[in-house]
């Protein structure tokens, strides 16, 4: 069996397309590993060559392929009719729909084979077989056929593949990462443009018989390493600075303080892993933190850029993109179980809606957090995770 791929994006490059596509192929190489997969360049796309008893796994691992627009998955067979027609009979048979076409193709014109004679005789075997009709302008079921001198490729109507750039092609992001449902897709939105989102995660002490954030904030890095190939996992306790605060702070302001100190100390870890940006799941009005005003004024707290690609989706969305990633059932098990999240510990009765940052800054004024800075820089455990083939590996 044989995919062609096609990245839309990428073809746009012009001069730069080369490193696009030289790390799209590496990337097939790594994901596609064990499958017996051969990956080559097809004109303007990638090929992937694979034995037909791997053909749905590899089909399977190409929807997480970032960077790949259009999937056509085709067979090779001698280039005559009879030996066509049942391989076309099972792409057609494969597809939903009331009516096909067929699309024959013949490049070479030298090629004794007409593509008028297969049209013809591979058609009327497959309205035989299927009861089918033909609509040739507007086909529910298509199948292409090329003619060549090496045999003729037989395929289905092109699917669409994740889109995107490919993986670890637009420089890296420091992620946070909590156990909700909205930091992990916030994350992937931008892996999806190509950064590699490095990930850290802010976890408090759980109360007696709950269970840790930590756990499910490795799962989520585990999943989101399926679509990036390496994640670094950065575990920072919290609990120390969460103290720190309520000690030193009005407790209106407290939650845009805990934010602005994890804004501050992964700026600090950012610069250290030579991170460019910082991604958060904010949507905008979703919880009191997250409203026009507070997010200007806990902003305020670094000065590398914060992506937001969430910002103006809602939950029903959110959740929706996170099933699809594979993000979902993670949180879900975290938001109904026993899991502490360090965001929901220590919650004032009633959160400032509409701070300012001159509020926010008079609200720190006795508030030292440059030790608090340094000292959780210190106690952050790293997990590192690789892609192999399909497993995800604890390196």
């Amino acid at each position: 069996m044989d995919f062609i791929l096609q990245g839309h994006e990428i073809n746009l490059k012009g001069a730069n397309r080369g490193f696009f596509t030289t790390r799209l192929r590496a990337n097939l190489e790594r994901m596609l590993e064990g499958t017996g997969s051969k990956v080559g360049m097809r004109g303007m796309g990638v090929i992937v060559t694979t034995p037909d008893d791997a053909a749905a796994d590899v089909r399977r691992r190409l929807e997480r392929a970032l960077g790949v627009q259009t999937i056509v998955a085709g067979q090779r067979v001698a280039p005559d009719a009879e030996a066509i027609a049942p391989v076309a009979l099972a792409m057609v048979a494969s597809q939903p729909g009331a009516s096909f076409a067929l699309d024959v193709k013949r490049p070479d014109k030298a090629l004794a084979l007409s593509s008028h004679d297969v049209a013809v005789y591979v058609g009327h075997y497959i309205e035989e077989k299927l009861g089918l009709p033909v609509d040739l302008r507007h086909p529910e079921r298509l199948c292409t056929i090329v003619l060549s001198r090496k045999g003729a490729l037989v395929s289905r109507a092109p699917e669409l593949g994740p889109g995107g750039m490919p993986a670890g092609t637009a420089g890296r992001l420091l992620g946070l990462l909590s156990a909700g449902f909205d930091s992990p897709v916030a994350a992937y939105r931008l892996i999806r443009r190509g950064a590699r989102v490095m990930l850290i995660h802010f976890y408090g002490t759980p109360l007696a018989g709950n269970a840790s954030s930590v756990g499910p904030a490795e799962d989520m890095a585990r999943a989101l390493t399926r679509h990036q190939l390496h994640t670094r996992l950065y575990l920072c306790p919290f609990e120390p600075v969460q103290r720190a605060v309520i000690a030193a702070t009005p407790s209106a302001y407290r939650v845009l303080i805990y934010r602005r100190m994890m804004l501050r100390i992964a700026s600090a870890l950012a610069d250290k892993i030579f991170a460019h940006g910082l991604v958060t799941g904010d949507s905008l009005a979703q919880v009191a933190s997250q409203t026009s005003l507070n997010l200007e004024a806990v902003s305020a707290a670094t000065r590398l850029p914060i992506y937001r690609p969430l910002i103006g989706d809602d939950k029903v969305a959110i959740q929706a993109e996170a099933r699809r990633i594979g993000t979902f059932d993670i949180s879900a098990a975290a938001s109904t179980g026993a899991t502490d999240d360090c965001c929901s510990a220590f919650m004032p009765r009633t959160p400032a809606l509409a701070s300012s940052v001159g509020e926010l800054d008079d609200a720190e004024r006795e508030f030292d957090g440059a030790p608090l800075i340094v000292s959780s820089l210190s106690a952050i455990a790293t997990r590192r995770y690789r892609l192999r083939g399909d497993t995800v590996e604890l390196v």
